[in-house]
């Protein structure tokens, strides 16, 4: 199984068609191409991907990091059952 911020770079790569090596963990997602709807269409594709809920972020989301860190988050809140490698 893929660790969270490999999940979140194919679902980002896919939707930019790019290739996923060129997205690092420090990736600012607007550098990357992604407005803030692109942002949370890549939220909403894990929501699917992970079976988990994403409320409203409180924090603000710019690197491809911050977005596995709510993830992984909320994969522990969630779905403490389910073991994500980070």
């Amino acid at each position: 199984m893929e660790n969270t911020f490999e999940t979140v770079r194919t679902l980002i790569a896919e939707k930019l068609e790019i290739d996923k090596a060129t997205i690092t963990p420090d990736s600012v997602l607007t550098e990357i191409g992604l407005d803030s709807l692109d942002t949370f269409d890549i939220i909403f594709e894990a929501e699917d991907t992970f079976g988990i809920k994403v409320p409203t972020p409180k924090e603000e989301i710019k690197t491809v990091q911050d977005v596995a860190n709510l993830l992984d988050q909320l994969l522990q809140e969630q779905a403490p059952s389910l073991q994500v490698q980070k």
